[in-house]
């Protein structure tokens, strides 16, 4: 395969990833990165600076929930699917992993299984959509 066909292949898939996060959180950083890979009129200055625009704003956490969501999903199904755990069982499991109680006393948040389960239930949601 040629250097230019490789350089295309990595444009495109890395393109579909950024823009189907996009759709999914809305964030302005992956905008930002998106406008960088395909500046609109294909003028890089113009792409540059509309990234430069959006990175002004205050910075928010959607890209990270989105990817921390994304693999208590893959977790969620593997302990279900191939390790046959109940539905509460795996949440257990995800709370330990993901939730441990000495960190939520820190951030002053507390994750329960049914808030768990509740915020994992919005996020598939979202990725069928």
């Amino acid at each position: 395969m040629s250097r230019g066909k490789t350089e295309n292949l990595f444009f495109t898939s890395e393109f579909a990833v950024l823009r189907d996060r996009w759709r999914r959180t809305k964030d302005d950083e992956t905008l930002a990165q998106i406008v960088e890979m395909a500046p609109p009129g294909g003028d890089a200055e113009v792409g540059k600076a509309i990234a430069r625009k959006l990175r002004i704003k205050r910075p928010d956490s959607k890209a990270h929930n989105d990817v921390l969501w994304r693999e208590i999903d893959r977790i969620y199904r593997w302990l279900t699917i191939e390790s046959g755990k109940t539905r509460l069982q795996a949440y257990g499991e995800i709370k330990k992993i993901y939730f441990p109680e000495k960190d939520e006393e820190k951030k002053g948040e507390i994750y329960d299984l049914q808030t768990i389960e509740r915020q994992h239930r919005r996020w598939a949601n979202k990725a069928q959509t």
